[in-house]
């Protein structure tokens, strides 16, 4: 099961293998790592020559965690005109660049005594003092190219039985994927015209379990106000401005039938934040937002034994309503516009 905010979520989806699931109940055990989850290697090396046991990250049944996560974007992503609300999005092709993503591997490690256990340590830290370049972090479920970025905290948990966390970091990411076909116009719920359901996953909504907040968290914000200069002598400075931009916290659960499905979806939501232009989210409620993904977004609770689940929270920032290179307001050319049920302009593709 996945949980969210401790809500445990079983739905099916509408696609043959990759189904979700929204339902409380109590907290179970993790399952045990899948067979192959335990060979780790780094630089062509087998962890488990320095006596180290592939551990459970939190949440998970593999020992990394942030090895699926969507890396924020580098440089300037938007700009915030003073004389307007929200922000211009910088989405054209030649702005859209991405830093790396943290890794972080947990595991254990076991010799013979205390004073073994420490040679053990310090040997594997002499092995990482030999890196001057990237080297492939390698499992059975991907190959990055890593270095350590930070320090290694291990604790001794006594009887030559020690604990700790690598922390990794990728700095290049492949962000490679397939954009689900999505219809020219056909305005389902969902993304670019791609319903949730055909995107692989489905949103969180916590209303079906007596919570009114939807999975598009942030819907009914008011952003809060941009930044002002102003002077005043003996009293307050205030300035009264326009306000920033909005954000919005996507929640999802993907659960397939095989690790490799699941990672399938996941770099599908890679291409489709990662081309140019704004993406345009339809709702159920008629409403249409104009967003882009400039913060990245996490995948988290990573189980893997008889199918593969997970849960993904996507940050979205919301950009002004306007037409691109990649769609068009449905309309003619003197003004009058088809608008959705909550008087919205109608974006096709183009």
């Amino acid at each position: 099961m996945i949980s969210i905010n401790g809500t445990y979520l079983t739905r099916r989806l509408y696609t043959p293998t990759v189904t979700a699931v929204v339902v409380p109940a109590g907290p179970v055990s993790p399952p045990a790592p899948a067979p192959t989850s335990s060979v780790y290697t780094l630089a062509g090396v087998d962890l488990s020559s320095f006596g180290i046991i592939a551990a459970q990250a939190p949440d998970s049944n593999l020992a990394i965690t942030g090895h699926l996560d969507y890396p924020k974007r580098l440089g300037k992503t938007e700009h915030p005109w003073g004389d307007q609300n929200g922000a211009e999005p910088y989405v054209s092709a030649g702005e859209i660049f991405h830093g790396g993503r943290d890794i972080d591997f947990h595991f254990l490690l076991q010799a013979a005594s205390v004073d073994a256990a420490y040679v053990k340590v310090f040997e594997l830290f002499v092995f990482f003092d030999g890196f001057t370049d990237l080297v492939p972090l390698a499992c059975a479920f991907g190959t990055w190219q890593v270095m350590v970025r930070d320090e290694i905290e291990v604790k001794d948990l006594g009887g030559g039985w020690c604990a700790g966390m690598i922390p990794f970091r990728e700095p290049v990411v492949d962000l490679a994927g397939v954009i689900p076909t999505a219809p020219d116009v056909d305005i389902v719920p969902g993304i670019d015209a791609v319903s949730w359901s055909s995107l692989g996953f489905i949103l969180v909504d916590f209303r079906e379990i007596g919570i009114h907040s939807g999975g598009l968290k942030g819907l009914l914000n008011r952003p809060k106000p941009k930044g002002g200069d102003a002077l005043a002598y003996f009293t307050e400075p205030y300035a009264v401005t326009k306000t920033a931009t909005r954000e919005y916290t996507l929640g999802g659960v993907i659960e397939a039938a095989t690790y490799a499905e699941l990672k399938t979806v996941v770099t599908g939501l890679y291409a489709l934040f990662t081309q140019p232009g704004a993406r345009v989210i339809y709702l159920n409620s008629g409403l249409i937002r104009i967003v882009y993904c400039d913060k990245g977004f996490t995948v988290n609770q990573v189980i893997v034994n008889n199918k593969a689940t997970c849960a993904l929270s996507i940050t979205l920032t919301e950009g002004t309503e306007a037409e691109d290179d990649n769609w068009l307001f449905l309309g003619d050319a003197v003004g009058n516009y088809v608008v959705s049920t909550a008087g919205q302009k109608i974006l096709i593709r183009i």
